[in-house]
């Protein structure tokens, strides 16, 4: 196991592993800015899966992306009749990642998929953090400590950055929005008042979620007020959105579904605030600055907790952050459900106010 740091003057190009998810990508943003700076005349491709690929599309420090399609192989290769082209077509996809010749690779996932990653791309040095798991570790060449607990996560990825000897750190979370996309989200909100509210009901998990009861009777507070309510999430939270917003007057816009993350991410730049649970949407608006007010309950805000303006709120119950998929606590997801409309609605005017003052 090679010494740390690792300087990488020598390297003809150097390869970033940070797949997914969205707010995982979002976190490792610094990452390529710090390294940029560090080494300004060496490429620095990103390995990123296509769902989060358009959030580093453009990206200024970025000299090219390397998107993998694995979550549509795994559906494909469920399909016995796609089998052959999908295997030749991750053939083509690894044989085509390994002519790029790398000198580093950074691995900031430390799972078994992007160990797979860092080995297809044959780097001779291959750097990570020393917890990684499911034998992610054992394909590394340099292993670094990891930053005593409970650290952020932009600072275990910044750990990395300076193993290789980028030590000067560059906290830049730009997100590459092109003309069309701003357009696209103008055009969705022309007739939106002011101020924007953007709420954010959905999570990959259940014990995340706050019921869509108490969303709609947000919402319903919110638009008595004169805010103007977006509701946004993917194809599979339309029907949640639906139920929130169905029946309000003046009825909140739904664009759950409607929109491409590009579009997302210009809509939230657009808005004036943002009410979510801990999602990777949450995670986009902090790094474009727009204020959040954020729901935690399982998770740790210490860890993966919105950076920017705003307001985290949570119930302190000796389980929370429990970490888990799945409340331990009969299902009855007291951390969530014990977070009123009313809190939410209080914490959603003192950083509207505190936007309007700054």
């Amino acid at each position: 196991m090679g010494g740390l740091p690792v300087r990488l003057d020598g390297a003809r190009r150097i390869l970033l592993v940070k797949p997914s998810a969205l707010g995982d990508v979002v976190h490792a943003l610094p990452v390529v800015a710090t390294l940029a700076r560090r080494y300004p005349r060496i490429p620095l491709d990103w390995l990123v899966e296509e769902e989060a690929a358009p959030l580093v599309e453009g990206h200024p420090a970025v000299a090219a992306l390397v998107v993998s399609g694995r979550r549509r192989w795994l559906r494909q290769l469920r399909r016995p009749a796609e089998v052959p082209a999908t295997l030749r077509e991750i053939r083509d996809w690894a044989a085509g990642l390994r002519r790029r010749r790398y000198d580093a690779v950074l691995d900031l996932q430390g799972l078994l998929k992007s160990a797979l990653y860092v080995v297809a791309a044959g780097a001779p040095v291959r750097v990570g953090l020393a917890d990684a798991r499911e034998g992610a570790g054992r394909v590394l060449t340099h292993r670094v400590p990891v930053p005593p607990q409970p650290v952020h996560a932009v600072e275990r990825y910044l750990a990395l950055a300076a193993a290789v000897d980028a030590r000067e750190v560059v906290r830049d979370f730009t997100i590459p929005l092109g003309p069309d996309d701003l357009d696209a989200a103008r055009r969705v909100l022309a007739d939106v008042p002011r101020p924007r509210v953007v709420l954010h009901p959905a999570a990959r998990w259940g014990t995340k979620l706050w019921e869509p009861e108490r969303w709609r009777t947000l919402a319903a507070l919110l638009a008595e007020e004169g805010a103007g309510i977006v509701v946004t999430g993917s194809q599979a939270d339309m029907e949640m959105a639906a139920a929130i917003c169905d029946g309000l007057q003046p009825a909140p816009r739904s664009l759950a579904g409607r929109l491409s993350l590009k579009t997302l991410a210009a809509v939230l730049r657009s808005a004036d605030l943002m009410i979510t649970v801990d999602s990777g949407p949450m995670h986009i608006a902090a790094a474009l600055g727009t204020p959040v007010v954020a729901l935690f309950g399982p998770t740790d805000p210490a860890r993966t907790g919105p950076l920017g303006p705003g307001r985290v709120l949570r119930q302190p119950l000796p389980c929370s952050p429990c970490l888990q998929r799945t409340c331990r606590i009969a299902e009855t997801r007291r951390c969530m459900r014990d977070i009123d409309a009313a809190a939410v609605l209080a914490a959603a005017h003192d950083v509207l106010a505190a936007g309007r003052r700054t």
